[in-house]
């Protein structure tokens, strides 16, 4: 068994077909379909499943999988290691909300990027659980989320308090809650700590639970709350650009409106200058 063998079968995992894993690898077809079939031979099992011009996953490929990803995280980690100088360089992946992607990163991205431009920096942007699931796979290297997380495999930094408002359509009367209660609560994906927060307090105040509506996009959802179609939840930094009299923002009371923003990482994942650089300019400095 080689690491090339394990890059092939991830590729043909990843392209569910050996022809399209050939040209991204720029490999002949019948030099992927060797070496999936030695690793299968190697490990007494099949790993694909055959038909037509697609393959997928057995159910020992799937089990196999993410220990591949963590060899080949392992694998790079140790030539960059071995390469490094004193220069950050190489590859930086950072995760990132929504919230955080849009307000805080697009000045820290610059500032860096200045600094340190033989880095390459990428942002993957996504909810808190996949967030945490794509550090917990070694994805990325680290990523900002609503915290707390407290996971064992996990180190956390907070970075960030973000200050959340409940967003309505503009109305000169004054606001009242249920007038609001009976409309759609909308977000732009599933699971969202901040609509989470709202329903907390709306059931801890002895109110009914809102219908939640996803709306895919964060510029969808406001145009929909600007429109009349419901209300939303987020923090205040993502929005006060965008008011200009359309919308209105109330404050959501204590201890419910504040919600701290994490920096996280593997706590067995090596630490690279890219790394250590890039989380000292964001304040961290407790590496």
């Amino acid at each position: 068994m080689d690491i090339r063998s394990l890059e092939v079968f991830k590729a043909v995992a990843i392209e569910q077909s050996i022809t399209k894993a050939a040209e991204k690898l720029n490999y002949v077809q019948s030099n992927v379909t060797a070496r999936i079939q030695r690793l299968e031979q190697e490990l007494g099992v099949p790993l694909l499943y055959r038909y037509h011009k697609k393959v997928s996953l057995t159910p020992a490929g799937r089990e196999l999988l993410p220990h591949v990803n963590k060899l080949l995280y392992d694998f790079e980690e140790a030539i960059e290691a071995v390469k490094l100088s004193s220069a950050p360089r190489g590859t930086l992946r950072i995760g990132a909300m929504e919230s955080t992607a849009s307000t805080r990163l697009p000045l820290i991205f610059t500032q860096y990027h200045k600094k340190f431009p033989p880095v390459e920096l990428s942002l993957y942007m996504a909810p808190t659980v996949d967030q945490v699931s794509t550090i917990l796979k070694y994805k990325v290297d680290g990523a900002f989320v609503d915290g707390p997380i407290l996971h064992p495999e996990i180190v956390e930094y907070p970075v960030f308090e973000e200050s959340l408002v409940l967003i309505t359509s503009y109305s000169p009367e004054p606001f009242q809650l249920e007038l609001i209660l009976h409309e759609p609560l909308l977000s732009s994906f599933a699971h969202c700590i901040y609509l989470g927060r709202w329903q907390r307090w709306l059931e801890d105040n002895g109110y009914a639970p809102m219908k939640v509506m996803e709306y895919g996009t964060l510029e969808g959802v406001l145009k929909c709350v600007e429109n009349g179609l419901g209300v939303t939840v987020l923090p205040i930094s993502m929005v006060e650009s965008r008011m200009q009299g359309r919308l209105n923002c109330h404050p959501l009371p204590e201890p419910y409106r504040t919600v701290p923003t994490v920096f996280i990482r593997r706590r067995d994942s090596y630490m690279t200058s890219a790394l250590s650089r890039f989380m000292e300019l964001v304040g961290i400095t407790n590496l």
